[in-house]
């Protein structure tokens, strides 16, 4: 593995900061040296930064419901809720995966894997997101292929990969709707171009992992089938700082239900 993608991955700072770091000498591999960030190292190798040892970190991926006002993020200073603020500090540095704006709630997934988040987030890689989403007026029927087809926005076409109604009422529908990428408040965005106003958004899947029964501001630990799966459906099982690929048993962290989720019985938080 290269050294700059190493130690990201060991959450020492990102690949960018890593560059910087190799660079200004700071870094040795065996006593010796390296300024080259794409000098190759292995996990028998003993890497130092400032003459202190680089370890591979402990991965955490959490799957937390995000309540509406709290942000996802980090470098904001003027946001008072950060969804980050949610988890322990003893879990350490985490991140969340991807976007979900201020007034909207449901599935973020936080995690100290930057390889991970960026399989899970970049667009090129589809995987889909599904969202229940209250509107007002009621859905006519025959939007549902115009949001398949792709609607215009300040010259940016938005495309839903799928749209179902799962309920309605006067003048109100509840809709599920699935996106293979995410766009700066794309949905919203969809819907106003169609002339309709979005009361409620909420994330209830990512991939494989799904919102379940955990209430606002309740988080848990994702299973290592969620994360193996997740990843394996799109082919994007990425190499460990150990150089293997991650497989179904080493894939995640196989932790009990955090403190603040209320488990009634085998399962619960995760349906």
């Amino acid at each position: 593995m290269r050294l700059n993608r190493f130690l990201a991955s060991c959450g020492v700072c990102s690949r960018r900061k890593a560059d910087q770091l190799i660079r200004s000498g700071q870094v040795e591999i065996n006593g010796e040296k390296v300024t080259q960030p794409y000098f190759q190292v292995n996990e028998k190798e003993i890497v130092t930064l400032a003459g202190k040892p680089v370890l591979p970190v402990r991965y955490i991926y959490l799957a937390l419901n995000k309540p509406v006002g709290y942000t996802c993020t980090i470098k904001d200073r003027f946001a008072r809720k950060k969804v980050v603020d949610l988890v322990p500090k003893s879990l350490g540095r985490l991140f969340p995966v991807g976007r979900l704006d201020r007034n909207s709630s449901g599935l973020v997934i936080l995690t100290n894997d930057g390889i991970f988040a960026e399989k899970l987030a970049h667009p090129r890689y589809q995987v889909d997101k599904e969202y229940r989403i209250t509107i007002v007026p009621s859905f006519r029927p025959k939007d549902a292929a115009r949001l398949v087809e792709g609607v215009e926005d300040d010259g940016e076409k938005l495309v839903a990969k799928q749209v179902r109604v799962v309920s309605q009422s006067e003048g109100k529908s509840v809709l599920s709707l699935v996106l293979a990428e995410g766009k700066k408040r794309e949905i919203r965005r969809m819907f106003s171009v169609l002339h309709y106003h979005v009361l409620r958004l909420e994330r209830v899947r990512v991939g494989h992992i799904r919102l379940g029964v955990l209430k606002p501001g309740q988080y848990r630990h994702l299973r290592p089938e969620e994360v193996y799966f997740t990843l394996k459906k799109s082919c994007l099982l990425p190499r460990r700082p150990n150089g293997r690929f991650l497989s179904r048993r080493n894939c995640g962290q196989s932790l009990p239900l955090a403190e603040n989720v209320q488990s009634s019985g085998p399962g619960d938080g995760y349906r």
